[in-house]
């Protein structure tokens, strides 16, 4: 067993660690919801309801803007993750497997979110064109084939919410409530395939940065202190 090590006295030069990461956590999950939420991108499947959609000018429009939104949410999540992985690899004074692994799980999330969204918004690029002629068959294949990239997504996030179970519990990187919550986290996440799992996640990125924002504000005072 890996022995628990004490964690470093912060540096001057890291004091700023926690803001800027926890702000990238809290704009990934608002992003998201805001998207979902306001655009009108979820909506019946029928094949009316889908001519109906892409017929509309507003609705394609919406769809542009859940785009940019949904691809600002996933550059966020790179942000949150990127501070995710300096605090383990604070955490010791060796390289560790733990900060690369929570980097992969962060930046493979990320990726294939961007290119569901690409995907799952291809249709109303392809329908602002006069000369486009829409099969609602065609844009479900899309969909389905966007929804299986965000599921995969998730999945790949597992890599990132194990990792800081592990360090929690190892280099006492965060609050040790982080750790506990990360694991069950870590065995919900399959359930993306019904979206249940997405959720999980939008709620643990919005926990964890509370606490890298907590546990930033702390390290100042203690720098300052010192």
């Amino acid at each position: 067993m890996a022995p628990i090590l004490p964690a470093p006295a912060p540096q001057r030069g890291d004091t700023n660690i926690g803001a800027l990461q926890a702000l990238g956590g809290c704009a990934f999950a608002v992003l998201y919801i805001v998207a979902f939420t306001t655009t009108g991108i979820d909506f019946d499947d029928t094949d009316r309801a889908v001519l109906a959609h892409y017929a509309s000018s507003s609705a394609r429009a919406k769809e542009v803007v859940a785009f940019f939104l949904i691809a600002a949410a996933a550059l966020s999540l790179v942000v949150f993750g990127n501070g995710l992985r300096t605090a383990i690899a604070r955490g010791t004074d060796r390289s560790d497997p733990l900060a690369a692994l929570a980097w992969a799980g962060t930046t493979g999330c990320a990726a294939l979110i961007l290119a569901g969204n690409a995907l799952s918004r291809a249709t109303a690029l392809a329908a602002m064109d006069d000369k486009f002629v829409l099969n609602p068959s065609t844009r479900k294949l899309f969909e389905n084939a966007g929804y299986l990239l965000f599921v995969s997504g998730t999945l790949a996030a597992i890599l990132l919410v194990a990792a800081v179970a592990i360090a929690v519990f190892r280099l006492r990187t965060l609050s040790r409530w982080v750790g506990w919550v990360s694991i069950v986290v870590a065995l919900l996440l399959p359930l993306a395939i019904i979206f249940i799992g997405f959720l999980v996640f939008l709620v643990w990125v919005l926990a964890v940065s509370v606490s890298l924002w907590s546990h930033g504000r702390a390290e100042k005072a203690t720098a300052v202190t010192v």
